[in-house]
């Protein structure tokens, strides 16, 4: 039994880089499964440090990004409840508004 409530696909979730850190790290959604996601994140320029190696802060914008991808879609629980009620939500940036 999947855990999503609203699963997406990865086209849907890749159509909504532009203009975000996701688009500027590169960062691209490539498998969504019952009970996980994946992406994958280049290793260059945009993520690196000055000394060539994975920069920290990097790897953990693309730890969040799969993790507020994860609770916006809001899991079900394994006896298929909806964890809407105290689960964490993610904050939303009103575009228009900037």
């Amino acid at each position: 039994m999947s855990i999503w409530r609203s699963l997406r696909t990865v086209e849907e979730l890749n159509g909504n880089r532009a203009g975000t850190l996701i688009e500027n790290l590169g960062i691209l959604f490539t498998e969504i499964g019952d009970d996980f996601v994946r992406a994958t994140m280049p290793v260059d320029a945009r993520t690196v440090q000055p000394y060539g190696l994975l920069h920290g802060g990097a790897s953990v914008a693309l730890a969040e990004t799969l993790g507020s991808m994860r609770g916006a879609q809001r899991p079900r629980d394994r006896n298929g409840a909806s964890r809407a009620s105290g689960w964490p939500h993610a904050c939303v940036v009103d575009r228009d508004r900037q």
